[in-house]
This record gives structure tokens, sequence and C-alpha cells, in this order.
């Protein structure tokens, strides 16, 4: 049994957070189960709000699910179940991603600016979503995490370590500010 509200690290043996998440079965007992996952991570992501997002494999559960918000509003997180996307354009650009599974480091890592989104809710509605900037990254990082990614580890990321919890928070506190002005509120297709 795993621990209530803990996120694995990369730092923790035996671990979900490197390897391929599995599909959640298109059943009623598999949507049960992805309720059930989803209310994991509300549960867990909530005492760390205002916060981006949360993966299944971070709380130990090796299953195709994630919450994400598109500007750190705990009003605003989503629940994606076997989620997928496609991006809109060639266009990348780069940002600075923390992640509560590595500690003391960031990644300036370039993702889609603009993807289509297409994943299952908890109420079993499959929905298409056009995300742009921080929601689009957003999307991205976590949808990496169900893939066994992690952010540091992408041959494309340029890695900022720190010595210290209040070195890095100082510098996602900076990182912030700049993230408000890619804000950009979905649009359901």
């Amino acid at each position: 049994m795993v621990e209530k509200n803990r996120i694995f690290t990369l730092l923790d043996h035996g671990h979900c957070l490197t390897k391929e998440a599995e599909a959640i079965l298109d059943t009623a007992a598999g949507l049960a189960e992805a309720r059930e996952i989803v209310g994991r991570l509300e549960e867990t992501l909530h005492p760390r709000m205002p916060a981006a997002g949360l993966a299944a494999p971070q709380i130990g559960i090796s299953k195709q699910v994630f919450i994400f918000s598109w500007n750190r509003s705990p009003g605003h997180l989503e629940a994606a179940i076997n989620p997928s996307f496609q991006a809109l354009s060639e266009e990348k650009t780069f940002g600075w991603e923390g992640c509560f599974s590595i500690p003391l480091a960031l990644a300036n890592v370039p993702r889609y600016q603009a993807i289509l989104a297409t994943y299952t809710t908890p109420d079993n509605e499959r929905v298409t979503y056009k995300l742009h900037g921080f929601a689009a990254r957003v999307f991205q990082h976590e949808w990496d995490h169900l893939q066994g990614i992690q952010n540091i580890h992408r041959p494309d990321a340029d890695v900022k370590e720190f010595a210290t919890s209040e070195e890095i928070m100082a510098f996602i506190q900076e990182v912030k500010k700049g993230d408000v002005a890619n804000y950009i509120k979905p649009k359901k297709q």
C-alpha cells in the first residue's frame, strides 16, 4: 500500500516513474479505477497548490491518468484518462519546468506551443481541446510522465541543479511570474 499523499521521486527505488504506464480499460470497472486514481491525485496535489499537474506514476500507480491546470488554479484542474495529443504546428518554445518527482533540479525544455489534446474525463466523455502556451506545456509534461519520461532526462533539456530547496523555490517563483503571460484558457473542439 502506497502511503497517502506521497509523491515518488527519482531517488526512490522500485517506483514506476521510468516505465510506460498502462492504459485504463474502457469498461465500467476501468472507469471506476480511473475515478479513484483521480481522487488520489487531487488529494495529493491540493495541499501543494498552486501547481500545474500530477500524473498517476508520481503517486506510485502505473496507469494512464493525470490531472492538470491551465493556470495552476485548483478550480481549473482537469482529469485526463488515456490522453493523447498531436501538435498543431512544428512551433516549439523553451520553458523552465519544475517537477515534484525531481528534487532540486529544473529543466528548460522545448514543447509544442499548440496541441490538440484528446482524453476521457471521469464522467466517461471523450473530449478534445485545443491547448496553447502554458496549458500545452503542462499537458505534454504530464503525458511524458505516462511514457516514463522525466523532463531532466530528455536529450533536448537544459538542466539546472540547485543546492537548497530555498534556491529552487526562489527560481520557481520567478518562472511562475513569466508563465502568467502564457495562461490561455483551453478551447473545446
